[in-house]
C-alpha cells in the first residue's frame, strides 16, 4: 500500500472556502486508490480553538486519513521572557538565515512547527510528501528525513502577485524566493493555467496544473426561479474592492433585479440596497438552483474564482470582470459574460435575463467548461497520472 503524507495548514474540519473543497477531493481520492495518508495541519487556534476533536473525527470517520497531526505553531506564552529566550530568539535566528530580508512572502513556519513536522518525517516512510502553499515549502529542506519520497508542492496561488500592492513590495526578490522554495519539491502542482505558464518558465521542477475538482450536482429544477441574480462572496479585500465597484456603478443600472447575496460580503453593503442578505449557509445548491444567473465583480487578485467554477457547475451563465475567468482553459465560449466597464455589465445581466436564446447558449457553454475540466473524475484522472 502507498503511503502519503499530506500537509495542508488551514482547518478542514471548517469547509468554508475552496482551497478546503480541494484538500478533501484530494484526501477521497487517496481514498478511493486504497492510500494510506497521514494528515498533518496547524492546531486549531482563536475561533476555532477547542474544534480539534471534530476535525480528527470528520477525517477518521470518512476514512480519509489513517492518522492526523495537529501542530502547534507556538508554545504557550505563560513566562514571556521564557517564551522570548527559548521560542521566539530562535524563530528571529530561523527567519534570518532562512529567507530573504527583502522578499515580501510572509513567514509562516516556526521552529516548534517545523521540528515537530521533522519529528513525524524521522518515525515513518513515505512514498509521497504533499506541502500546500509555498510559505510552507521549508518544511522539507532537511532531505535526509525524505527517505526517498516523491516530494510535491501544491501552490494553490502565485503568491508573488498577491502580495504586490504591498508596501515596500520587492518583485525581484520575492519572485526569486517563490521559485527557490518550489524548486525544493519533485513537482510542483499549479491551480491555473496561468499560473503553469509562469512557473513553467523559471522552475527546475516540472509543473503540473491541477485545477480545483467539484462534484458535478444535482439539479433540482424550479419552474419559478425566486432570484435573477446570486452573488456569493466572502470579506478578503478583493472581494471587498468588488462589492463597492459593483454597488455603486452597476446596481443603480439594474432597477428591480432580484438579488441574493450570500457570505460575510453582506457586512460591507450597505443597507439601502434592496437585496436579499444570507450571512452564511452551509449548503449553497438550493441557492444556485433557485437563480438565474451568477455575477464576480472581481477588479485584482489571483487564481481560480471558486465561485464562478460552482456557478458554472450548475450551469449558470456569469457576468464578470476579467479577473473573473482567471484560471478559466478558455477565455471565450466558457459561459461568461466579460466586461469592466459597468456599464456593459449591466448591459449583461439585462440581456441574458430577456434573451431566452442567449441565455441557452451560455448555460451550454457553462455545463461543458464545467464537466471538461472541473468536474471531479476528469480531474481525479489527472492524478492518476502523477500516482499510478
Amino acid at each position: 500500500m502507498k503511503k502519503v503524507l499530506y500537509f495542508f495548514p488551514d482547518n478542514i474540519g471548517i469547509q468554508t472556502a475552496g482551497n478546503k473543497t480541494r484538500a478533501i477531493h484530494l484526501l477521497k481520492y487517496f481514498n478511493q486508490k486504497g492510500y494510506g495518508v497521514d494528515f498533518v495541519s496547524i492546531k486549531h487556534e482563536k475561533i476555532d480553538k477547542g474544534t480539534e476533536k471534530e476535525t480528527i473525527d470528520f477525517l477518521k470517520k470518512d476514512k480519509l486519513a489513517a492518522n492526523v497531526f495537529l501542530l502547534p505553531r507556538k508554545p504557550g506564552k505563560k513566562n514571556p521572557l521564557t517564551y522570548f529566550f527559548k521560542y521566539k530568539i530562535w524563530d528571529l535566528l530561523y527567519y534570518w538565515l532562512t529567507y530573504p530580508s527583502k522578499s515580501n512572502i510572509p513567514t509562516f513556519l516556526t521552529v516548534a512547527l517545523k521540528c515537530s513536522f521533522e519529528r513525524i518525517l524521522e518515525a515513518n516512510t513515505y512514498d509521497y510528501i504533499i506541502i500546500s502553499y509555498v510559505q510552507c515549502a521549508d518544511l522539507i529542506s532537511n532531505k535526509k528525513l525524505l527517505k526517498n519520497a516523491k516530494t510535491i508542492i501544491d501552490t494553490h496561488d502565485f503568491i508573488t502577485a498577491q502580495f504586490k500592492d504591498k508596501r515596500s513590495f520587492n518583485l525581484g526578490t520575492t519572485f526569486e524566493d517563490e521559485i527557490k522554495r518550489l524548486n525544493l519539491f519533485d513537482e510542483v502542482w499549479a491551480i491555473s493555467p496561468e499560473e503553469q505558464y509562469v512557473f513553467n518558465q523559471f522552475c527546475k521542477s516540472p509543473v503540473r496544473l491541477i485545477t480545483i475538482m467539484m462534484d458535478e450536482p444535482a439539479l433540482a429544477p424550479f419552474n419559478e426561479k425566486k432570484y435573477d441574480i446570486i452573488y456569493v462572496a466572502s470579506d478578503n479585500v478583493h472581494n471587498i474592492k468588488a462589492a463597492n465597484w459593483f454597488f455603486e456603478n452597476v446596481y443603480p443600472l439594474i432597477p428591480g433585479v432580484r438579488i441574493c447575496v450570500i457570505g460575510k460580503i453582506n457586512e460591507y453593503i450597505s443597507s439601502n440596497h434592496d437585496v436579499e442578505r444570507i450571512p452564511f449557509v452551509k449548503h449553497l445548491e438550493p441557492y444556485y438552483g433557485n437563480s438565474k444567473i451568477a455575477i464576480c465583480p472581481m477588479l485584482s487578485g489571483t487564481g481560480v474564482k471558486i465561485k464562478v467554477v460552482e456557478a458554472l457547475s450548475f450551469s449558470l451563465p456569469v457576468v464578470c470582470n476579467f479577473r473573473g475567468t482567471d484560471g478559466l482553459p478558455n477565455k471565450i465560449n466558457n459561459g461568461c459574460l466579460v466586461t469592466d466597464d459597468p456599464v456593459k455589465f449591466a448591459q449583461n445581466i439585462k440581456t441574458l435575463l430577456s434573451d431566452g436564446s442567449l441565455y441557452r447558449q451560455q448555460s451550454n457553454y457553462a455545463k461543458e467548461m464545467f464537466s471538461d475540466n472541473f468536474k471531479t473524475d476528469v480531474v481525479f484522472g489527472l492524478l492518476d497520472e502523477v500516482f499510478e
